[in-house]
């Protein structure tokens, strides 16, 4: 079923009559499916998405070497038909576009920067529409369109808005480095420089939580270790630099994210392998512990599937006497959900607001 962004766009697909689209984050995979017949690019900077539309592997595996060293932003790309998909943090071709679409995110400063992209790569006389949810914040959308158009509402069904804005002269080159911040950290005497985006889980702070997991979690991990839903890196570029004897990854579903998680690395002359995938689906590599503060553990009342599914992945891809060590907010019920999978389950710390747990694969 479509989203309800997309719906309106299918209510509105008169306006998609000729070639020359650039579709930024479509919220499903089925609405693109509509535009068979136009060359359309589409931006995913979102893997579980991209890899339904592309029908490409449930995950990538990246150096953070090569992801410095992209000229285009580009990480994956497929051709279908006469669709180009890409996952990437940005886009910076050569070509331009005649119309742009852009799914609203969820962050404003994530949106700022989506227009100035999208107003970089639009030719003079097109324009770039803006479809979101009403409860996401497209009423207040176009204050910030403005600032490169004319804006108008093109329709609003669906509990969702389409803005249009004629772009009223050519925009600079768009630079994601500019949108790069900069904050440093110290934990357990381990001081470093965190690289963020815009959109990144806690950009430009340290999450409570997350600080809280380092500080609680233990000296004797060893091996392979992956840091889920890494973010900006933080985890694991403390723990690489606590314990340079580790071998650590990185994933998360975002190129942003993992963008980010890059130049942390790069801040503290590390390197490491970073993964592009949905959770844990489809992953098959082995590691000895796994670190996270998860994704996925607000917001959630009684809905636990997504959960259960994380942790039961992370079950099979651990070892015997594997462990799995995770922050999560204490009122939510991750003692039982893990007791479900793993026979020994501990909690290290706890404050008024996070639990820090460790689950042992026996």
């Amino acid at each position: 079923m479509l989203s309800a962004p997309s719906q309106l766009l299918e209510r509105n697909i008169d306006v998609f009559k000729d070639d020359g689209w650039l579709i930024i984050n479509p919220a499903d995979a089925y609405f693109t499916d509509q535009l068979s017949h136009l060359s359309v690019d589409v931006l995913h900077q979102y893997y579980d998405i991209y890899a339904e539309s592309a029908r490409v592997i449930p995950y990538t595996i990246l150096d953070s070497r090569d992801i410095l060293n992209t000229s285009t932003g580009i990480f994956s790309q497929q051709k279908i038909n006469k669709h180009h998909h890409y996952f990437a943090p940005f886009l910076t071709l050569p070509q331009h576009y005649n119309n742009i679409v852009i799914y609203l995110p969820k962050a404003k400063a994530h949106y700022s920067m989506l227009i100035k992209m999208a107003a970089s790569l639009v030719n003079g006389s097109g324009s770039i529409y803006v479809v979101g949810e009403n409860k996401g914040g497209i009423k207040s959308a176009g204050k910030l369109l403005n600032s490169v158009g004319e804006v108008e509402k093109v329709d609003s069904a669906r509990h969702c808005s389409l803005l249009r804005c004629e772009i009223t002269h050519q925009q600079p080159s768009f630079d994601i480095n500019q949108w790069l911040s900069y904050f440093d950290i110290n934990i357990n005497g381990q001081a470093a420089t965190i690289a963020s985006l815009p959109g990144v889980f806690s950009h430009e702070a340290l999450d409570e939580g997350t600080q809280l997991l380092l500080e609680k979690l233990p000296s004797n991990l060893r091996g392979n270790i992956l840091d889920f839903a890494c973010g900006a890196g933080i985890i694991g570029c403390i723990l690489k630099r606590q314990f340079p004897h580790l071998n650590i990854s990185y994933l998360d579903v975002s190129a942003l994210a993992l963008y980010s998680t890059a130049h942390t690395l790069a801040e503290s002359e590390l390197t490491g392998t970073v993964m592009a995938a949905n959770g844990l689906h489809g992953v098959d590599e082995q590691f000895n512990n796994i670190v996270t503060n998860p994704p996925f553990h607000t917001g959630i009342k009684t809905d636990y599937s997504v959960t259960k599914r994380f942790i039961a992945d992370a079950a099979r891809l651990l070892p015997r006497n594997g462990s799995l060590h995770m922050v999560a907010n204490r009122f939510l019920p991750y003692p039982g959900l893990l007791g479900e999978v793993f026979s020994h389950v501990q909690t290290l710390a706890q404050t008024s607001r996070f639990s820090v747990y460790r689950a042992v694969k026996e």
